[in-house]
């Protein structure tokens, strides 16, 4: 790291798209890192802006008792850039770090009225994602990357895979980097209730997947592995999701009714609680930046199964891997992990487990993330 006598003071804008019902890794990890840049400065400072859809979850309602610098965009688009223009200037913000979507007016608005603003664009997913056939978007895309070029300092990926496709989009590679994501592994470290008894499956093979974002996570592939395999292993399908309604219009397409098998549970802050009634956990993405879920899982003690995508491989020991889409391989996975010997499979996830945890660690990511910052504001 850098030499605490070179830093400069650093006042960091967090303004992110974000709105789950509860923390998660990303808020934790974005705790830790302000923590580690109050240790190294009590000047550094940090503040949060997020949009109004977050102003009534319980855990920006707890940030604000926290008496955490915490702001929201009542507006989007132009009348947005003057509220967010009015907080970068009255609390002298250096660094305006981005995650997840931003309007690229602000960002050229910004430009020009506080040019000194160093921008940190952070990418937690493909900037290609997934492809459009439409003209139309083609162009606006296109556009949209000129414009990133000029506007943003730092363009940062959240793992390899995301930093070579920011590359391959036609970013500029001299604004590039990559920071793998950090866990914070203390959040799941928590005394947890028998899940199987409380949702009564206690006897079942519980396979567990993320839901919300259907076909991007792989839902559909995942159930249509599962469904001829139901009976023969006793399983149940635990389905992660805050949009209930919308998931289980997506399994009346494939069934024309909700099977009996699939049980759908709310997301929480607490995720441990379901990796560890887990006996398996599934991620046939079609789209990933970086699975937090995987890691965590792995750490908890649940065997993991994955798409082959290049932002998924993660190079841990021993992985399950099956081809995007492939229905039948996944099935077979799910057969030879339900069939391996608990010494067998308890070996592996020891291995994996240590990998994880020294690869990582949220110390890492932090330190990293810092000294971005002070690469970015010597450079001012």
């Amino acid at each position: 790291m850098i030499n605490k006598n070179k830093r400069n003071k650093l006042v960091i804008c967090h303004l992110a798209n974000y709105a789950p019902t509860f923390y998660g890794n990303f808020m934790a990890s974005l705790f830790d890192l302000e923590l580690k840049l109050n240790e190294l400065n009590s000047d550094n400072k940090v503040i949060y802006i997020f949009y109004k859809n977050s102003k009534n979850c319980e855990w920006s309602n707890e940030m604000a008792r926290n008496n955490k610098d915490i702001y929201f965009l009542n507006n989007p688009g132009i009348k947005g850039f003057f509220e967010l223009n009015r907080i970068i200037k009255d609390k002298n913000v250096n660094i305006l770090h981005l995650h997840f979507k931003f309007p690229v007016i602000i960002l050229f608005l910004l430009k020009l009225f506080v040019p000194e603003l160093k921008i940190i664009a952070h990418f937690h997913n493909l900037l290609s994602g997934i492809p459009s056939v439409e003209y139309k978007q083609i162009i606006k895309l296109k556009l949209k990357k000129i414009l990133f070029n000029k506007l943003i300092d730092v363009f940062c990926g959240c793992s390899e895979a995301v930093f070579v496709d920011l590359i391959n989009c036609g970013i500029n590679k001299n604004k590039c980097s990559y920071i793998d994501n950090g866990i914070v592994f203390s959040r799941l470290d928590i005394k947890y209730e028998d899940g199987k008894e409380i949702y009564n499956v206690k006897n079942k093979k519980v396979i567990m997947i993320y839901g919300t974002y259907f076909y991007g996570k792989g839902v559909d592939i995942a159930i249509n592995a599962i469904k001829d395999i139901v009976e023969k292993y006793n399983i149940v399908l635990m389905i992660i999701c805050q949009n209930k309604d919308f998931v289980l219009e997506q399994i009346g397409k494939i069934f024309k009714f909700i099977p009996e098998w699939i049980i759908i549970v709310p997301s929480q802050e607490n995720i441990a609680f379901y990796f560890k009634m887990s006996d398996i956990y599934l991620s046939p993405s079609r789209e990933e930046g970086f699975s937090y879920a995987m890691l965590e899982a792995i750490y908890c003690g649940t065997p993991v199964i994955r798409s082959d995508l290049p932002g998924m491989d993660r190079k841990i020991p021993n992985e399950i891997v099956v081809p995007v889409n492939n229905i039948p391989a996944l099935r077979e996975k799910i057969e030879y992990t339900l069939n391996l010997s608990e010494n067998a499979q308890q070996a592996i996830l020891a291995e994996q487990k240590e990998y994880i945890v020294q690869r990582w660690n949220i110390d890492i990511w932090s330190n990293k993330i810092i000294d971005m910052y002070s690469n970015i504001v010597n450079n001012i």
